[in-house]
């Protein structure tokens, strides 16, 4: 989904949806931005954060669909629910939580 950015006047980043749907939380102290000048106002511990969650970013990404839990789940298959069960186990091990989080 397209964003469209801001910088808070402590020098955070910001990013809302492009839609509208989310200006609501848009403060008066938040000052538009391109996206060529995010990189200059991401802070370091933006990034740090930013890549402390990537794991999940990449979970999310990576978990099997929905739809294969629930077909499972109507159907009362056993077999099918251990696989789709499996398979998250997996992406979990792929992506592991950084320490101490």
């Amino acid at each position: 989904m397209q964003m469209k950015h801001f910088v808070d006047s402590q020098g955070q980043v910001h990013g809302v949806y492009f839609d509208g749907t989310q200006d609501h939380i848009i403060k008066s102290d938040w000052t538009p931005i391109a996206d060529s000048e995010i990189d200059a106002h991401v802070t370091a511990k933006q990034q740090e954060e930013f890549e402390k969650n990537d794991y999940y970013r990449k979970r999310l990404y990576s978990y099997p669909e929905l739809g294969e839990f629930v077909d499972a789940w109507v159907k009362g298959d056993d077999a099918a629910l251990e696989e789709y069960k499996q398979k998250c186990l997996a992406v979990k091990a792929k992506y592991p939580k950084p320490e101490g989080f």
